[in-house]
């Protein structure tokens, strides 16, 4: 076997793509070490997996380093043996020197039946540079297959720290360079642009949680002097909302349209805010609960953990703690984040099974404030070092965080991984979002509206002070899988006033599965969700004493964001009442019941159980296309189906008298589509209690 010089590549600033795709095995295995610095910083299990040091380069905790450093202190001739899972003839071995390269004498490599050769042997030297990419080429691949690398090193004759940020081989002999994974053909259209001094101040402004519809952000402030506690306050809670400040003429339209500015922001005061630590984690998109940090104990303490607080008519909820399966963190910081479906309460925190210091972590709801045991989101996200900030797009499965522990521009960058199953272990390799949201400095909290057009965050890079709040406009390539904000109010169906304080909920056609819940506003009964495209949806509105009047959106062909105003209506449970069945689906000009159709009619069936002594009419109505005698038969046809539906299901037949009224009763004019679907209905009348 012979070899090739090698080609010494320094450092990348820039991601430039090889015109040959490389299949690359970063090493999976530490087999032998000769020392360490520390069993956590700089362990020789920082040398494992994908560089994440280069090419920035420099001082880190995440490379390999071993016990000693300096020529003053002569330390022993150093070296680990690293092994790969899959064997593999290889063209190259790549390693990644990520702090005061040159002290490599020797690399050898071993096969899976145990041959061995020196593939590299040199003198050691300082290079001047912060880290480089060293690669090994051979001019012909290896004549077995290379299952482990030995990498031999003399810290004494490079001054300062030599470490070892990866090994990888490869069968290219295109030499593998040090690149920042970021997201393919990222271009920002505007830089990012600060929120101004309603919001920023020269304190701490961070964790921005912009509403969904993206008219009210929550952030954490630091000891600002209008803290609960003054000064010594480390955390409070703040509100702004935008505010129309006027009108201007939009130049490629002509039309006026508002001035919109961020109004000054508030502390949001008791109970939220108290001398303690108080932080904002996420906001529900009704508006109507916030996700705090901690755990708020009537005697005014606090624990670890996390709480919700729901709006009620004079402000906010006492938090109330929400019970997590098996809870517990090992490190004093933690975030939060809740789906915007209710479902999912995502977390960073520290635990036995982390990969290193703070994880992400998913844990699923199991009923009112109670969650399973925090699942591992894997090592594909969560590093030896802190993965944080989570924030999951409305899509669910596009999730956003930070990491000091991927390769990056600065202290801590900002990432985007996909989710690929619902395990929540499966995800894309984390793309860095670029600089033109990545500094040298912290980057995180990254928060976007449903409509995915800016991302805000918080940063230290031209801030007024220390972090401030800023946004960003979205390019198309980084926006999430479109969703639909839809919004209205809560109605009593016989006098049009609003019920405010009742649970919503969604799910998904025909399955009948649960995508989420919401609440109505305890005063206006206003209420908003976010739905995922490509489904279709029934969701509806309950409260003690009514019947929820369900109501339904086909998604399956939208393919961008949208808004879309439906009020949702409560019958009063009583005599005379009467509202439509909105999610009974039948075949095309037939009684046949599709199956999207149950979950409603298993809901009609509880009200006939909860209720024993309701006898009720059952009538169907059509539009005026076909004859007077077609539609009065289907009419009486599908009054039919539903009522044998919940005759099988165990309710008396002489509770129950069905009718068909044919298009003798419209409720709307039949000369639009629009028109017409309302005609198509079967109505539900509660004849006595």
């Amino acid at each position: 076997m012979k070899l090739i010089r090698p080609f010494l590549l320094g450092m990348l600033l820039f991601a430039t793509l090889s015109a040959v795709a490389q299949k690359v095995q970063w090493a999976s295995e530490v087999i032998k070490v000769s020392s360490q610095y520390d069993k956590e910083e700089k362990s020789a299990n920082e040398a494992l997996g994908k560089y994440n040091v280069l090419p920035r380069g420099g001082d880190a905790p995440t490379a390999w380093a071993v016990k000693k450093k300096g020529k003053d202190e002569d330390p022993k001739p150093a070296y680990i043996v690293l092994g790969y899972k899959n064997p593999m003839r290889i063209r190259q071995v790549a390693i990644a020197e990520s702090w005061n390269p040159g002290a490599i004498t020797k690399v050898k490599i071993y096969g899976a039946e145990g041959e061995e050769a020196v593939i590299y042997e040199g003198e050691p030297k300082t290079i001047g540079e912060k880290g480089r990419m060293f690669n090994i080429i051979l001019e012909s691949p290896t004549e077995f297959f290379v299952n482990s690398v030995e990498v031999h090193l003399d810290p004494g004759a490079v001054p300062g720290w030599n470490t070892i940020d990866a090994v990888g081989i490869t069968d290219s002999p295109d030499s593998l360079k040090a690149e920042i994974n970021v997201v393919p053909n990222l271009v920002f259209p505007e830089d990012p642009e600060n929120l101004g001094k309603g919001i920023n101040s020269i304190y701490d402004e961070l964790a921005p949680k912009i509403t969904p519809d993206g008219r009210t952000l929550y952030f954490t402030r630091k000891y600002h002097p209008d803290n609960v506690g003054g000064f010594k306050d480390g955390d409070d809670i703040w509100v702004s909302s935008r505010v129309s400040v006027g009108k201007k003429v939009n130049p490629d339209t002509g039309e006026e349209e508002d001035i919109w500015e961020w109004s000054e922001a508030e502390n949001i005061g008791p109970p939220l805010n108290t001398a303690l630590n108080n932080f904002i984690q996420g906001v529900t998109p009704d508006g109507n609960t916030l996700v705090v940090g901690n755990v708020y104990n009537k005697d005014g303490t606090q624990t670890a953990g996390v709480s919700f607080s729901y709006k009620e008519k004079e402000g906010w909820s006492f938090p109330e703690k929400q019970i997590i399966q098996d809870y517990y963190n090992l490190s004093p910081n933690a975030n939060y984040y809740l789906s915007n479906d209710g479902k999912f309460l995502l977390m960073a925190i520290e635990r036995k099974d982390s990969y290193g210091k703070l994880d992400l972590y998913v844990s699923i709801r199991k009923g009112d404030n109670r969650w399973s045991k925090p699942k591992n989101l894997g090592p594909t996200i969560n590093t030896s070092q802190h993965d944080y900030s989570p924030f999951l797009a409305a899509d669910g499965v596009t999730l956003f965080f930070s990491s000091s522990g991927h390769s990056g521009y600065g202290q801590e960058d900002i990432f985007r991984t996909i989710r690929q199953d619902d395990s929540w272990e499966k995800w894309s390799e984390p793309e860095n979002l670029g600089e033109g949201i990545n500094t040298v400095n912290s980057d995180s909290k990254y928060n976007i509206p449903a409509s995915g057009e800016y991302a805000y965050f918080s940063s230290e890079n031209n801030s007024f002070g220390k972090n401030d709040i800023f946004r960003i406009l979205l390019p198309s390539i980084i926006k999430p899988k479109p969703v639909v904000l839809i919004s209205g109010r809560v109605l009593n169906e016989r006098n049009m006033s609003p019920i405010g304080g009742c649970k919503i909920t969604y799910e998904i056609l025909p399955e009948g599965e649960e995508a989420g819940i919401a609440r109505s506003d305890p005063n206006t009964g206003e209420y908003k969700i976010v739905l995922p495209a490509g489904k279709k949806y029934g969701f509806r509105a309950l409260a003690a004493g009514y019947y929820s009047m369900s109501s339904n959106l086909d998604l399956t062909e939208t393919t961008e964001y949208a808004e879309i105003e439906k009020d949702l209506k409560l019958a009063p449970i009583e005599e005379g009442m009467v509202f439509t069945l909105n999610n009974i689906f039948f075949e095309f000009a037939k009684a046949n019941l599709l199956p999207e159709s149950y979950p409603e009619l298993q809901r009609v069936f509880q009200l006939m159980v909860d209720n024993p002594t309701l006898k009720v009419e059952i009538s169907g109505h059509t539009d005026d296309v076909g004859s007077d005698e077609t539609n009065m038969a289907l009419s009486k046809a599908r009054a039919q189906s539903v009522t044998d539906y919940l005759v099988k299901s165990g309710i008396s037949a002489d509770r129950i008298i069905s009718k068909g009224y044919g298009e003798t009763r419209p409720v709307a004019f039949n000369n639009s589509e629009e028109g017409r679907a309302m005609n198509r209905r079967v109505e539900f009348k509660i004849l006595s209690k």
